[in-house]
């Protein structure tokens, strides 16, 4: 990758050998249960949720510090490299902050961060293509400037079984005026400069699920598209093959969300993120 090295956190949910194949630099935020935390990545969400069960509450999450992002521009920083650091909105979490505060401490003039406005696979495509350009010898402000464009063509819908987690997390957004009146919904919600916002409400999931599809920008010659779940792989599934069916042109992949995520989406949530360009 020359002389630029991509740093990401862990709600990209890089697959192990997409991480080894581009040497990207991972650095996670934490579950804090009360016995203890983990690290975020990708683990069996069935145990996670067992240990959730047992702990009777809902866990909290943290951002890692800056002095975590400190260390790791430094180590790339000694190996010659400039940095590119691509991280989840600034408005779901105080990550890029933490990412931004450490550079300003390192080395302002060779690392760049951006905020991705998403997370989960848009992020992890947005940083996949920052390491592809990166291989091609683009420099960091090209990455820079196609990251910029390539943020207006990214999106992110989802539906969640329930919204309980998001208000516990705090990370509810736009969606806050729906609470106490999903009884009979449910809401399809995306991510909105950053943020989450209520996109539609309709009468049962597989309603959503279909109102979902259809925003996809499915005449668009070049579209990547990531059925995530938490904990609802036959709902990945059929939005997988319901989107080859749509467009047979399309790229099409299932990723599952990691702990961080799952504690505020909880389990059953499904959804699509997608990259649409000409």
């Amino acid at each position: 990758m020359g002389k630029i090295a991509l740093v990401t956190d862990s709600t990209a949910y890089l697959y192990e050998e997409e991480v080894k194949r581009y040497a990207v630099t991972v650095v996670p935020l934490t579950v804090n249960f009360p016995d203890g935390f983990i690290y975020d990545g990708l683990v069996d969400a069935r145990d996670f949720f067992a240990r959730v069960e047992k702990s009777g509450k809902v866990p909290f999450t943290s951002q890692p510090s800056v002095g975590a992002f400190v260390e790791a521009y430094k180590a790339l920083i000694a190996e010659g490299k400039e940095v590119v650091s691509i991280h989840i909105s600034a408005r779901l979490s105080g990550t890029f902050e933490s990412a931004r505060g450490a550079a300003s401490m390192v080395d302002p003039g060779k690392i760049t961060v951006v905020d991705s406005t998403v997370t989960s696979a848009p992020m992890a495509y947005l940083v996949l293509a920052a390491a592809r350009w990166a291989e091609e010898g683009c420099s960091r402000a090209e990455i820079a400037a196609r990251l910029e464009q390539a943020k207006k063509e990214i999106g992110a819908f989802f539906v969640p079984h329930t919204l309980d987690y998001l208000k516990k997390g705090g990370r509810i957004g736009g969606a806050q005026a729906l609470l106490g009146s999903l009884l009979q919904i449910k809401p399809l919600l995306y991510l909105r400069e950053g943020q989450i916002e209520v996109f539609d409400k309709v009468r049962t999931k597989r309603k959503a699920m279909q109102r979902m599809l259809q925003q996809l920008p499915r005449e668009k010659k070049q579209l990547e598209v990531a059925a995530v779940h938490c904990m609802a792989p036959e709902d990945a599934a059929a939005i997988k093959e319901a989107v080859l069916e749509m467009a047979p042109h399309a790229r099409v992949e299932i990723r599952e969300l990691g702990p961080v995520l799952s504690t505020h989406c909880g389990p059953g949530l499904v959804g699509i993120g997608f990259w649409a360009r000409d």
